[in-house]
């Protein structure tokens, strides 16, 4: 596990802060969301700060053409047709809240891209029910990074996926309301059905990065110190290959 401690606003923190409850402000005076929307979106930020690292990744990614804009919506990486937005609506179609781990998402994205020297074309954001994926060039998953607003809810996560899928997935009951299925049983479904060789859990302030091992018809989480650079990836797929 990596963890970061929660860093005072810097420059590109407090920027980013700004544009968010900015595009906040801006759906409240086209009435486009709750009135209460800057301040809630404020709020949030305040409980959990936008962290240096996110707000340097969203940097990088506007000016490679990563993350592109388009007024309160997002697009990432080339392959994702459809915009993505960063705050929650309810049924009626107003904006009600942020969707703060949206925040970290795009980060990891970037940074999977500009750390760790993954091609931009096989690095994919929301591909197939994750979070952001990495692919090889056969379309296998490499990778799986789960995002989380808060460090407490992704270390209760990754402590389930750890201990509990060992022998596969408990019976699943399905429900109208999508919210009382268990977090964990679906992440771990992603996990059995994609079979990623690394598995990350992502919040602002931590990140724990494991290897994956199946056996039957579960698997394992085998905790490592650093996500897996592309030339760790390179040298991999050399020998698949």
């Amino acid at each position: 596990m990596k963890r970061a401690t929660a860093e005072p606003a810097g420059f590109l923190s407090t920027w980013l802060t700004r544009q968010i409850v900015s595009s906040a402000q801006q759906l409240v005076s086209a009435q486009r969301a709750r009135p209460a929307l800057a301040e809630g979106v404020t709020d949030i930020l305040q409980r959990f700060p936008i962290q240096e690292w996110e707000a340097d990744r969203w940097m990088r990614g506007l000016k490679l053409r990563l993350i592109r804009m388009e007024q309160y919506f997002f697009r990432a990486g080339s392959e994702k047709s459809s915009a993505t937005s960063l705050f929650v609506r309810n049924e009626a179609g107003l904006n009600v809240g942020l969707r703060r781990e949206a925040i970290t998402q795009l980060a990891t994205f970037v940074s999977l891209v500009t750390d760790f020297g993954y091609d931009r074309h096989l690095t994919r954001f929301e591909s197939r029910c994750m979070d952001v994926a990495v692919y090889d060039r056969s379309r296998r998953t490499w990778l799986y990074a789960e995002n989380k607003a808060s460090a407490r809810v992704v270390e209760k996560l990754c402590a389930r996926l750890e201990r509990d899928f060992d022998e596969g997935l408990p019976e699943i009951v399905l429900t109208e309301d999508v919210r009382s299925v268990d977090d964990a049983v679906m992440k771990a479904q992603h996990i059995l059905r994609h079979r990623p060789k690394y598995f990350c859990g992502i919040a602002p302030t931590v990140r724990y990065v494991y290897s994956v091992r199946y056996s039957g018809g579960g698997f394992r989480l085998e905790r490592i110190e650093q996500i897996p650079d592309v030339f760790f990836f390179d040298q991999q797929s050399a020998v698949e290959f």
